[in-house]
C-alpha cells in the first residue's frame, strides 16, 4: 500500500477552484484584515484549514455580489466546497464556516 498526504496548499486549490464557478460570490481580497488579524500580527487569508486526521474543517472569508441573497450564497459555498473536497480527496468536512466579509455593487455593464 502506498501513504500519501495532501498539503495544505493542495486543499486549498481545491477550495479555490471549487468556488471559481459560484456566482454572486468570490473569496475575499487578502487586503481586508479584521482587527484580531491586525492586533494579533496574523496574516488575513480567505481560506484557512484545520485538519485532524481525516476530518477537515474550513474557513472562508467571501465577498458577495450586492442583490445576491447573502444567506442563500453561504450555503451554496458550504455545500460546493464540501462537495469538493470529498470527492476530491475522501476526506470528511466536519464545517465549512463562511464569514461575508463584503457586500460589492458590481456596475451591471462591467465586465
Amino acid at each position: 500500500m502506498v501513504d500519501y498526504d495532501l498539503s495544505e496548499s493542495a486543499l486549498v486549490s481545491l477550495v479555490v477552484l471549487a468556488l471559481e464557478g459560484q456566482k454572486g460570490l468570490r473569496l475575499a481580497q487578502t487586503g481586508s484584515r479584521s482587527v484580531g488579524d491586525v492586533l494579533s500580527g496574523r496574516r488575513s487569508r480567505p481560506v484557512r484549514l484545520e485538519r485532524e486526521g481525516d476530518n477537515l474543517m474550513v474557513d472562508l472569508n467571501v465577498s458577495v455580489d450586492y442583490g445576491k441573497p447573502v444567506m442563500e450564497a453561504a450555503k451554496e459555498a458550504q455545500k460546493t466546497v464540501t462537495e469538493a473536497l470529498t470527492a476530491s480527496t475522501g476526506l470528511k468536512v466536519k464545517a465549512v464556516n463562511v464569514t461575508v466579509v463584503a457586500v460589492e455593487y458590481k456596475e451591471p455593464n462591467a465586465a
